[in-house]
């Protein structure tokens, strides 16, 4: 700055420099703080597929993954999910199965080796879903099932499914779901059994896992993001139960014509006395009250206004005919018009009567229908042997677009598919609350930062231009000096010495001490100086 701007004096060079030193402090710090919020944020590890030996079926949704899975060609299903990372991402490079459009039916399936549950196996199934747009209206679950040697393509809404399982929330309906089908093996009907107090869906939009896990003790447990949410029993907290009834009531039953079921009657000795007048009303003017002195009842409470006068140019043909405004009536202080007296509740109002209640003699009790044996009665006290399943299909239609479905597992070893779920999720959850953290509490600076990495140009312009700015004001041209003078005692007033007699003077005047300065100054400013120097001063 020295050498490219020679004349200009010593203090304003410290003051122009000062001015770009600033500015570039603050574009250093803006710029530094802009590179350590992006690199915070970017709370990010690589991904890694997992293991996945020993488990009966595992989709991670990696690889070909067309080739194994199979849009339903059903024509109600508009929509195609897409094989795609997520729009924010934790584990780098990870895969899911995306709902890329709003409003639009869903239909996908995949085949895998039967699983059979048989006597002392147990049985679980688990996955990840994520809302990247939220869930309003929609569902985001899985149907277990058997092909029964249909292809994957064939799948649809009225496919039979033995387990759903997975999230759905719209309008009342907000629940993680657990159906199980159970099929009657006496009348072969199958009938859905629901879980009677399934948990809710989380409401933010970081993945979440869900998981079930069913024992050979008939226990089933619904886990959401490895918590338990719901423990209970097959055979005592599905409903409809899972067992019917022994005895039904008996469709050819009728109550008979004479059966009283009422266990209270009207006392028929009871009537209503001489002085109860159902029809005075409940409410009635005020007998005590009285017309209060000075209420003008000839008087309107409304009145032309007497000071008004008509228009001098008021045209009755274009105008209409002139009507004074109308104001209150000044009489009315009191009142004016028709009096009434105000209403009170009537004290001999009794209302319509009716007979005390008696006790019924004639009562018999309440009528049920005679019982009989159940025709459809059976007893299966092992559901959790659920029938073979050999495909996962996704059937939803939903509101929201952003629905990602990942690491989808099945196996009858509950603890392997909990292991695998903490080697997944975890990592993944552990990022993704990281993220949320960052954002939620420096969301101002994060939208900050976004702007200026979205508007490049013209963050460019502006640090040129002030930049620019800077460097002119420091080598601006300074008014030509004055020439040497000489004061009453001879010596010279040179233009470095009234710099600094200036500079000083204005030191003096801003510090706290200011009015002891500037007197001080008034009295050095006393002292005899040459012409040339009262001009300039």
């Amino acid at each position: 700055w020295l050498k490219l701007c020679p004349r200009v004096s010593g203090v304003e060079r410290g003051m122009s420099m000062s001015g770009a030193m600033v500015s570039g402090f603050v574009f250093s710090a803006a710029l530094c703080l802009a590179l350590v919020g992006a690199e915070e944020e970017n709370v990010t590890a690589p991904y890694v597929s997992p293991d996945v030996r020993g488990l009966h079926f595992v989709e991670t949704f990696d690889g070909e993954v067309w080739s194994r899975w199979k849009h339903s060609t059903a024509e109600k299903y508009g929509g195609r999910f897409q094989v795609t990372t997520r729009s924010t991402e934790a584990l780098v490079g990870d895969l899911g199965l995306q709902v890329p459009e709003a409003a639009k039916h869903y239909g996908a399936a995949v085949k895998f080796e039967p699983i059979n549950v048989k006597d002392g196996d147990s049985f679980a199934v688990q996955f990840e879903a994520k809302f990247e747009d939220g869930l309003s209206c929609g569902g985001s679950y899985i149907k277990l099932f058997n092909s029964e040697g249909q292809n994957a393509e064939d799948f649809d809404s009225d496919t039979r499914y033995v387990i759903m399982f997975g999230p759905d929330r719209c309008g009342a309906t907000n629940k993680v779901h657990f159906i199980l089908q159970h099929k009657n093996p006496v009348s072969g009907k199958w009938e859905e059994k629901h879980l009677s107090s399934p948990p809710s869906v989380p409401s933010e939009k970081k993945t979440h896992l869900y998981s079930v896990l069913l024992r050979p003790d008939n226990s089933i447990e619904v886990q959401v993001d490895g918590e338990k949410s719901f423990s209970g029993s097959l055979l005592k907290d599905l409903m409809p139960a899972v067992n019917p009834p022994k005895e039904i009531d008996d469709p050819s039953d009728s109550k008979p014509t004479d059966w009283v079921d009422d266990a209270k009657m009207d006392d028929p000795e009871a009537s209503k006395p001489d002085d109860w007048d159902e029809e005075a009303p409940f409410r009635i003017a005020d007998p005590s009250a009285s017309m209060p002195s000075g209420w003008l009842e000839g008087e309107p409470l409304k009145i032309a206004d007497p000071k008004s006068k008509r228009p001098d140019d008021w045209d009755d043909e274009e105008d209409g005919e002139w009507e004074a405004p109308v104001i209150e009536n000044p009489k009315c202080s009191v009142g004016c018009g028709k009096w009434e007296a105000p209403m009170i509740n009537n004290p001999d109002y009794k209302g319509k009567w009716y007979a005390p209640k008696i006790d019924n003699p004639n009562y018999i009790g309440e009528w049920k229908p005679r019982q009989i044996a159940n025709p459809e009665f059976f007893e299966d006290e092992n559901p959790y042997q659920i029938p073979t399943i050999d495909s996962i299909g996704i059937d939803i239609w939903t509101m929201d677009k952003g629905i990602i479905f990942d690491n989808i597992v099945v196996d009858k070893n509950p603890e392997k598919v909990v292991d695998f779920g903490k080697a997944t999720f975890k990592v993944r959850n552990e990022i993704e609350m990281k993220q949320d953290k960052e954002t939620s509490s420096g969301s101002w600076f994060q939208e900050y930062l976004d702007w200026v990495f979205n508007n490049p140009v013209p963050v460019l312009i502006s640090i040129v231009v002030l930049l620019s700015g800077s460097f002119l004001l420091c080598c601006r041209s300074p008014s030509p000096p004055a020439p040497p003078a000489t004061t009453g005692e001879g010596s010279q007033s040179t233009p470095k010495r009234k710099g600094v007699r200036e500079y000083s003077t204005k030191a003096r005047s801003a510090s706290p001490s200011g009015k002891k300065t500037e007197k001080a100054a008034g009295d050095d400013a006393g002292a005899p100086t040459s012409e040339q120097d009262k001009k300039e001063d």
